[in-house]
């Protein structure tokens, strides 16, 4: 078939056989996509998402019924109690940044369970010297590495029996690392376990590139506070 394209037979063949072997996969994904994708189609029926919504604002945007409207949209899809959307977040380092200088305080501690974030939170965790930095205002910072791709449980349980973490910070993503994502139920399981040690630590998940690639989202089982940046 792909002779006169000038590819060789041999791979024609392997590449039949990759996508038969992978039949299964897609058909999972596509139902992963379809189930999304009428949930965002519901939270647009249900708020009657109409051309109003896209029209203009004037002054300081005050009772802006475009922005309300996807802000109850996004916490609908994402199963959030509530929901900031913000074209002035310019990036996921921005918007991650804004909500840890948001929720910490001097004095407070950050736990990272995921090893150490984005090399592009370096300089806002003060990792490398930063005036400017969560450290350099006094918040202190803690991380605990994964143990082939699994959440050190252990080690994060007893951290958080012993108290004053106020913040733990969840990357789902890999990164620019080599290591898994964390699906959904190693999410779950994790911050159920957290929580039933204390409930009041905040767990926070940094969901960029995260998205719809599972039925539920972290707001879903538990996290407190999710962030991502759509482009």
């Amino acid at each position: 078939m792909y002779k006169e394209y000038g590819i060789d037979e041999k791979i024609e063949k392997l590449a039949k056989k990759v996508e038969a072997d992978l039949e299964e996969e897609f058909k999972k994904v596509s139902t992963i996509c379809e189930k999304n994708s009428l949930k965002v189609l519901k939270a647009f029926q249900k708020y009657r998402v109409s051309e109003v919504h896209f029209n203009q604002t004037t002054g300081y945007g005050y009772g802006d019924i475009g922005r309300e409207t996807i802000e109850k949209i996004f916490a609908e899809v994402l199963g959030a109690e509530d929901a900031l959307v913000r074209a002035q977040f310019i990036s996921g380092t921005h918007a991650l940044t804004v909500t840890l200088f948001g929720l910490l305080r001097p004095g407070d501690t950050m736990l990272s369970i995921t090893g150490k974030p984005y090399d592009t939170l370096d300089t806002v965790i003060g990792l490398e010297n930063n005036n400017s930095s969560l450290m350099a205002h006094g918040v202190k910072y803690e991380q605990i590495d994964l143990l082939d791709n699994e959440f050190d449980d252990r080690k994060i349980i007893e951290r958080v029996k012993e108290g004053n973490v106020k913040l733990i910070e969840i990357q789902r993503s890999r990164g620019y690392s080599t290591r898994d994502s964390i699906d959904i139920d190693k999410l779950k399981n994790i911050v159920q376990k957290i929580k039933n040690v204390n409930k009041n630590v905040i767990i926070m998940v940094d969901n960029c590139y995260c998205e719809f690639v599972a039925e539920v989202e972290p707001a879903e089982v538990g996290a407190d506070i999710v962030v991502r940046f759509f482009n």
